[in-house]
């Protein structure tokens, strides 16, 4: 009971029966995440094409997540939810499938990153815009804690899974596993009793609702400076899949142990944050977001020198803590001041700049590391990211320190 009183979403029965399940759903995640990058990064030995792979899974979001948004508002989330999770597996099969038979090439890869990214184009901000729903908004903040503790306990286990099943078991293999990973998930929200709130809303150009749903975030600085923050973050920190093999392989000489290992440093970090977040009753201030978003850059300058397997990970783990700082309280302040008609349009927003911003950060990363080498690269991406920063999401004055949840 002490565990439920400290996390409250722990308290509701079908978040838990969710937490449960997205938990084996993100191991397979994690599996095929890093099989993929490595594959690819051994098919090619480039760093640009890593980040067109990145580019590819994230491209989708800049075509659909402000009308999936509007879609979302006016349907159940909870079926959306079912569906994205039936095509999640689908993608995993067929491309195990590809594999298995000896046909995988890298513009097979990049399709299927795009089929990918499609789905997360719907599933991210269905899956947002559900949790007030299925746990309340007094025990939201906690909800987002817990998911993110949850994605970065897996994001710990599964590279190092991979890392060691790669050993013993074929690239398909471990596609197929991620396939079935997603069974329990989708069982679970085929069965869960949860009353998705629709919008009823009259039947006006969908362009003139997205409008609406742009205006909401422009007039409240809150919203439009944590949304500029985020894909700032998003666009340049959060590209492991791109700079992760090239900084395990050229700077620390480690191989596909090594980029596990940072996964798995970077998701230990992630998931203490994650917790500590979940515990506490408050987010944190917009000035104190901002400095973790600061934070990060300086984390990633620092550990572009670094040849020593242990001191880079320990750098490694503290991004992964102040990445998820940044994104928790990010994410809960954007929900809690979005009005409720406008949550799905305003959570597509988030979707479209957190994950549209990385297509371009993907290239960017990767056209620098190519250009000037990958210590010298990731020196200069960290300073890029705090001179953005600084120019664009100075955070709003705010009368208190903390905004209670």
């Amino acid at each position: 009971m002490h565990l439920l009183s400290l996390f409250p979403a722990l308290q509701v029965r079908n978040y838990r029966i969710f937490w449960m399940t997205q938990w084996i759903a993100l191991i397979g995640f994690w599996l095929q995440l890093t099989a993929q990058q490595w594959l690819v990064y051994t098919m090619t030995d480039s760093a640009f094409l890593l980040g067109l792979l990145a580019a590819c899974q994230f491209a989708p979001s800049l075509f659909f997540t402000l009308f999936t948004g509007l879609w979302i508002d006016k349907h159940n989330k909870r079926k959306i939810l079912l569906g994205t999770q039936l095509f999640y597996l689908l993608q995993a099969s067929l491309l195990g499938l590809l594999l298995w038979t000896g046909h995988e090439t890298y513009g097979w890869i990049l399709f299927f990153a795009f089929f990918i990214g499609t789905i997360d184009s719907f599933d991210m901000p269905a899956r947002m815009a559900f949790m007030p729903e299925l746990v309340g908004k007094k025990a939201l903040h906690s909800a987002i804690s817990l998911n993110s503790a949850n994605f970065n306990i897996t994001r710990m286990a599964g590279p190092l899974l991979a890392a060691f099943l790669l050993k013993y078991l074929s690239y398909s293999t471990i596609f197929f596993m991620n396939a079935l990973s997603l069974i329990p998930i989708i069982i679970a929200y085929s069965r869960m009793d949860v009353n998705s709130v629709m919008t009823r809303m009259e039947e006006r150009h969908p362009l003139h609702e997205i409008r609406e749903g742009l205006m909401q975030a422009k007039n409240n600085p809150l919203i439009y400076k944590n949304l500029i923050a985020a894909g700032i973050v998003s666009g340049l920190i959060l590209n492991m899949g791109t700079y992760g093999p090239l900084f395990a392989d050229r700077v620390l000489h480690a191989g596909i142990d090594g980029f596990g290992s940072i996964l798995f440093a970077a998701g230990a970090g992630s998931m203490v944050s994650g917790l500590l977040a979940g515990a506490s009753r408050n987010h944190l201030s917009h000035g104190m977001i901002f400095g973790s978003a600061i934070l990060c850059g300086l984390l990633l300058m620092a550990v572009s020198f670094v040849p020593y397997f242990i001191p880079a990970l320990i750098l490694f783990g503290l991004l992964g803590f102040f990445v998820i700082a940044f994104i928790v309280n990010c994410n809960t302040v954007i929900q809690m001041a979005s009005p409720k008609e406008f949550l799905g349009r305003i959570m597509g927003l988030y979707t479209f700049v957190f994950l549209g911003s990385a297509p371009f950060g993907s290239l960017l990363v990767s056209a620098i590391i190519e250009g000037v080498g990958t210590s010298l690269g990731l020196c200069l991406v960290g300073a890029l990211e705090i001179a953005l920063l600084l120019l664009f999401a100075r955070p709003v004055k705010e009368k208190k320190a903390l905004i209670h949840s």
